[in-house]
């Protein structure tokens, strides 16, 4: 199944299986815009009810999109059935409307399990790597083999997506110079976007060499399902990487917070993007949060021309720092045997306030040791949006009853950049 496909498109549209050249015959630079969204994951517990919200959240917005494309893990384990379940959700036309296309691409790890590569060709009639034109602008989808990357020459389908990539982008730089190129693969290319570090298996370094000649792509990649209101979502080095977020649930990168990779509230996280072409070639980028039908803010401006020279997120910091309310004080309760309750109020920051470090130390007088008793960092849970809640607690462990201690809680934005700390008043852990 190791086929080299050629320059060509099949989209599946609301009115069945529809092969095509080119979608949406029009003027040269005429305003449209395409949705982005991944991790699907077809045949998982409530994906299906999550899948057809996101469709219906993104594609009530006005004016309608041109098409959808779907950055693999389109199946959770490459069941035929799955497919079969894909293909009926996007050829209905109370999800799709009739005239929008659809264009999925195969996830390395889920959607590759089962042949499920070559279901794709024949369930979903969609062949593996795309060259697409859409209103005069180059589309561009690869899909990935393997998710160890180790050794890619090995594994299925790499070398022909890269020889595919390679051929293809050669092409849209030449046939459309001054415009960006769109490519869309599963795993994004290493240590660019949030959810692309290659030490965590999350990035790939496969492609870099062919896609650092072009400023001029867009990447979008999904896989890791960390969540698109991070600002590190969007970066621009060499050229511009875009983090679409998931479908079906989110994480965090491992370390981050104590909870692990999953926090609280985590499959309660859906999202996607709308892409906005301008008649000027620059990109408006709107990030939805489809679980509750709220606009991620700010809209993500990607600039023409689009060589390099406008890169406006490139090197960001972050600053200035989170900043907790003036007066605002950590509360300890329940603080007997070896654990206690922190809580306190949320800090703010320009863009997010992503976790919290809440320290226990040791309580001397006027003074407290420099080094913690214990560490805990806490999510925000910035990524429910409205339902984000103003306050937050957790129940820290590690303590020694009759001991005297304050707690003192720091507020962590994205790029790590600290705020002022706040502290309780001095607490005994009582025996029980």
């Amino acid at each position: 199944m190791n086929r080299y496909f050629k320059i060509s498109a099949f989209a599946i549209v609301a009115t069945g299986l529809l092969a095509c050249m080119s979608c949406g015959q029009a003027k040269d630079d005429q305003p449209f815009r395409f949705i982005v969204i991944s991790d699907t994951h077809f045949g998982k517990t409530d994906a299906m009810g999550k899948v057809t919200q996101t469709l219906q959240c993104l594609l009530n917005k006005e004016p309608m999109a041109d098409a959808v494309f779907v950055v693999g893990d389109i199946t959770n384990n490459g069941l035929p059935e799955q497919y079969e379940q894909a293909a009926a959700v996007f050829s209905d036309t109370t999800f799709v409307p009739a005239g929008v296309a659809v264009y999925l691409l195969g996830g390395n790890n889920h959607d590759n399990q089962n042949n499920g590569y070559e279901i794709i060709s024949k369930i979903l009639k969609q062949p593996m790597n795309q060259y697409i034109e859409i209103k005069g602008y180059p589309f561009i989808t690869i899909s990935e083999g393997g998710h160890h990357y180790g050794n890619p020459d090995s594994i299925e389908y790499n070398r022909t997506a890269k020889a595919f990539l390679a051929e293809n982008l050669a092409h849209a730089a030449k046939k459309f110079p001054g415009k960006p190129i769109f490519v869309f693969m599963h795993v994004p290319p290493e240590n660019t976007c949030y959810g692309s570090l290659h030490s965590e298996g999350w990035g790939t370094p496969y492609f870099s060499e062919v896609m650092n000649q072009y400023p001029q792509i867009v990447v979008f990649g999904g896989h890791s399902h960390y969540p698109v209101g991070d600002p590190r979502s969007i970066n621009q080095d060499i050229f511009t990487s875009i983090n679409d977020g998931s479908c079906t649930y989110s994480e965090v990168a491992p370390g981050e917070v104590s909870m692990g990779v999953h926090p609280e509230n985590y499959t309660n996280v859906t999202e996607g993007l709308i892409v906005n072409v301008m008649s000027d070639r620059s990109l408006q980028i709107e990030r939805w949060d489809t679980y509750r039908n709220e606009e991620i803010l700010p809209v993500w401006v990607v600039e023409a021309p689009h060589d390099g020279s406008r890169f406006t997120y490139k090197g960001r910091t972050g600053l200035p720092e989170p900043v907790f309310n003036t007066g605002e004080q950590v509360s300890v309760s329940d603080a007997a045997s070896d654990s206690c309750v922190v809580a306190f109020a949320q800090a703010t920051d320009e863009e997010n306030v992503f976790r919290y470090k809440i320290d226990i130390l040791r309580s001397f007088g006027k003074d407290v040791a420099a080094t913690p008793t214990v560490t805990w960092y806490l999510f925000s849970q910035f990524y429910l949006n409205s339902d984000t809640p103003s306050a937050l607690s957790a129940v820290i462990h590690g303590l020694s009853p009759g001991v005297r201690y304050v707690a003192r809680v720091t507020a962590l934005d994205s790029y790590n950049n600290a705020s002022q700390p706040i502290e309780s008043e001095p607490f005994i852990v009582k025996k029980k």
